[in-house]
C-alpha cells in the first residue's frame, strides 16, 4: 500500500482547515484527523483508481460549525462514487443506515447529515477505477438525521 508507515506518529495526520486535496503519498493509510471545532473542511479524495489505499477520518473534537465535506468529484469526470452504508446515530436514540451507490459527496453538517460528536468516523477504500468504498462510517447526527450522501 502506498505510504504504510512504520510508527503511530508516522500514521496520523491532522488535516488544515479549508481545502485539501489529498496525496496518496502523504494520506493515504494514515488516519486524517479533523481537530478544529469551528471550521469548514472540504477534503477532495484523489480519482479512483483501484489502488487498494485506504483513507480514515476521525474527529477528534465535537464540530460546532462548518460542515466537514469529502469530495469524491473530479473536473470533467461523472463517474466518481461512494459504494457503501453509514451508521448514523441520532439524538433520537436511533441508528439509521444511509447507503450510496452512485453518490459522490459526503457532508457531515454537524446537525442532521452527521459530524455532530468526537468520535465520527468514516473509513473509505480505493477499490475501483471512480469506486470509493464505504468501509465503515459511524457518525451522530441531531434529531430524526438525513442521508450525509449527495451529488
Amino acid at each position: 500500500l502506498a505510504n504504510e508507515a512504520a510508527t503511530i506518529e508516522d500514521r496520523v495526520v491532522t488535516l488544515g482547515t479549508g481545502t485539501t486535496n489529498l496525496d496518496p503519498a502523504k494520506h493515504a493509510n494514515r488516519l486524517l484527523q479533523i481537530s478544529t471545532a469551528a471550521a469548514a473542511y472540504t477534503i477532495n479524495l484523489p480519482y479512483a483508481t483501484g489502488s487498494g489505499d485506504i483513507y480514515e477520518f476521525l474527529l477528534t473534537v465535537a464540530h460546532t460549525s462548518g460542515s466537514v465535506i469529502i469530495n469524491a468529484t473530479h473536473p470533467g469526470t461523472t463517474t466518481n462514487k461512494f459504494v457503501g452504508s453509514v451508521i448514523q446515530f441520532t439524538s433520537n436514540v436511533q441508528a439509521v443506515w444511509f447507503s450510496s451507490t452512485t453518490n459522490d459527496i459526503i457532508t457531515l453538517n454537524n446537525t442532521t447529515t452527521g459530524g455532530l460528536r468526537a468520535g465520527d468516523y468514516i473509513k473509505l477504500q480505493d477499490v475501483a477505477a471512480a469506486t470509493w468504498r464505504v468501509v465503515q462510517g459511524l457518525i451522530s447526527a441531531s434529531g430524526a438525521g438525513s442521508t450525509p450522501f449527495s451529488g
